[in-house]
């Protein structure tokens, strides 16, 4: 096996920072005036080199079919009325495992086929059933190094508590990938949700979606106008924004078809990912 030059020291001032992390992380635990600090839970990441990748956007962006399109396969439901309702996080696991979280703190184990019935609007109306999240585990080789990917309902619906629920998780996001549909401009809803969570993710990835709806001229005319309104808009000085066809991405992997999946032009958000995952 070749050796990478400078592995073993990157990983050796990789582990000596994260016992320095660590080690700051019970300092403050002890300290009685930092009593809003989520230690426990910063503690568990960094232990579990966990990366949350959360995924935003108003309502029928294609979040949930992008998601899919990652993954390669339809894991999560879809639909053509607002359909997630709850916070979906999907971890690695050697087969796929379906865990519902309620709010009062007890959890339940469901069959795969039933996710509907728990995280969509049509399944479970307002959230009803009051679940707090659902943790899915899947085979994925994107999610086997502590990458968790982390579905949030869909902003400016009709339904106030989907927007609620996708403004509290932000907090606990690495990155984001925030969907832009070609076929609507930013709206207001967008723009004013994008001012209100700048702050709180190091890496916002911003993806043109349905990129194979419009001609390539008029796709360059909507790139244009959508980077202008996030530099002027919402204060992105240099947003990093990808046109991409979740749809033609996720029919590509089924398929096995190269071809239709570089069409999709998801393979080149996906290699920039892998780099700042790395």
């Amino acid at each position: 096996m070749k050796t990478v030059p400078g592995r073993s020291h990157m990983q050796k001032t990789y582990n000596e920072l994260k016992d320095q992390l660590l080690m700051l992380i019970d300092e403050s635990s002890a300290m009685e005036s930092v009593s809003e600090c989520p230690c426990d839970e910063l503690r568990e990441k960094i232990l579990e080199n966990r990366f949350n990748l959360v995924v935003v956007g108003q309502f029928k962006r294609g979040k949930t079919t992008f998601i899919n399109a990652l993954l390669g396969a339809d894991l999560l439901p879809t639909a053509v009325v607002p359909l997630t309702s709850i916070v979906t996080v999907i971890e690695y696991g050697q087969k796929v495992h379906v865990k519902v979280v309620f709010n009062d703190g007890h959890t339940g184990e469901v069959p795969p086929d039933e996710l509907p019935e728990y995280v969509t609007e049509k399944g479970n109306p307002r959230n009803v059933k009051d679940l707090a999240e659902v943790i899915i585990r899947y085979p994925s080789g994107y999610l086997k190094d502590g990458v968790r990917l982390i579905d949030t309902p869909g902003v400016g619906s009709v339904y106030q508590h989907n927007t609620d629920i996708a403004y509290e998780y932000l907090p606990r996001s690495d990155a984001t990938v925030f969907l832009i549909s070609v076929d609507q401009p930013l709206s207001k809803a967008e723009v004013d949700f994008l001012r209100d969570v700048k702050g709180y993710s190091e890496r916002i990835f911003f993806l043109q979606n349905k990129a194979d709806y419009i001609s390539a001229d008029e796709l360059l005319e909507s790139l244009e106008f959508t980077e202008s309104t996030l530099r002027e808009e919402v204060g992105y000085d240099s947003p990093e924004l990808y046109p991409v066809s979740a749809k033609l991405a996720l029919e590509g992997k089924k398929r096995g078809d190269n071809e239709l999946l570089e069409k999709s032009n998801l393979p080149v958000f996906e290699r920039r990912l892998q780099r700042f995952l790395l």
